[in-house]
């Protein structure tokens, strides 16, 4: 008999997270689900651990090389899950013990709404699961009509990882990652087409806890991440109205410059590369000079990592954000 829900985890190589992923999942006050473990031809015993769980919700489907993380969770897109609603978690994060239910619950009492998105909870390895309180009564829910109003949200800073997200199975017919054109921002790029196929929405409440660990930084090349940004700043723009209107023209810059700043800390370039890489943006019109007065604080945080040449002043802005939530 099938599930009301598919939960899908792409992993590679991360057995002792995927482990305390699972959990997470088994853990969940909802419980009419499958997990489908997309193993992407790991060298780690995934298989033969996944079966001492002897739960037999939990299928492991593998593959005979390694196809990238975005190559994995394009199979899971086309992927026939019989369930009416998918979720694709990423094997280092965990759920909150409430996050499967206010979802489903939320697509249940809303049909025409594609997909739901929620807030996070940044945490350490020692911090997996240890979750922050929140009132159920009083989560705010944003719903985003079409996806000119949520490419807006997504310009405007929405925090929401990407698996956070719940769909509609029938919602992913034809969804591709572009992982080779947008890299890093790839996620935001697919739930942007995604929600072109109805209304989605944003459940403001920590339903998952994001960890931050070495190996995301490892995996980031500077020029794959730089691509990324150049690429995500016009297709967001293409989302948007045309012609652009007054208040997206300032989102469009404000959004542009300060990715741009975010992009150069992000990879810890130094200022001399800083300065060449955002005069090549001026150069291909993402940016300009005079855009400089759209930064907000997120590039100013920036522009300091970029002159200390450490990203460490934006991990201790992020750690207070986190630990003081407005």
């Amino acid at each position: 008999m099938s599930k009301k829900l598919s939960v899908a985890i792409p992993t590679y190589n991360r057995l002792a997270y995927l482990k305390e992923c699972i959990r997470s999942i088994l853990d969940q006050s909802f419980q009419d689900f499958s997990i489908f473990v997309f193993d992407n031809a790991s060298n780690e015993p995934i298989e033969e651990e996944l079966k001492k769980l002897n739960d037999k919700r939990i299928h492991f489907i593998g593959n005979d090389k390694n196809i990238g993380l975005g190559g994995n969770i394009n199979r899971i897109l086309v992927y026939p899950f019989e369930s009416e609603y998918v979720s694709i978690f990423l094997d280092d994060d965990a759920m909150h013990p409430k996050m499967l239910e206010l979802e489903t619950s939320f697509l249940n009492n809303h049909k025409e709404v594609v997909f739901v998105v929620s807030d996070l909870h940044r945490v350490s390895d020692k911090t997996i699961h240890s979750y922050p309180s929140f009132a159920e009564d009083k989560i705010e829910y944003s719903v985003y009509k079409n996806s000119y109003e949520f490419a807006r949200a997504e310009m405007s800073w929405l925090r929401a990882a990407f698996d956070s997200a719940m769909y509609r199975v029938k919602a992913l017919e034809g969804a591709h990652m572009k992982q080779s054109k947008f890299f890093h921002f790839a996620d935001i790029a697919l739930l942007v087409e995604i929600s072109k196929k109805g209304p989605c929405a944003f459940i403001a409440a920590p339903l998952m806890n994001y960890r931050i660990h070495a190996g995301q930084y490892s995996e980031t090349k500077p020029k794959e991440y730089e691509q990324g940004v150049m690429e995500i700043i016009p297709f967001l723009k293409e989302n948007l109205p045309d012609p652009l209107g007054k208040n997206d023209k300032q989102l469009l810059r404000r959004y542009s410059v300060n990715s741009l700043l975010r992009a150069c800390a992000h990879i810890n370039s130094k200022p001399f590369h800083s300065v060449q890489f955002l005069k090549k943006c001026r150069d291909q019109n993402l940016s300009r000079y005079r855009d400089f007065i759209y930064i907000d604080v997120r590039g100013v945080v920036s522009a300091l990592s970029i002159i200390a040449g450490s990203r460490k002043i934006i991990d201790a802005v992020r750690w207070l954000k986190n630990s003081f939530p407005s």
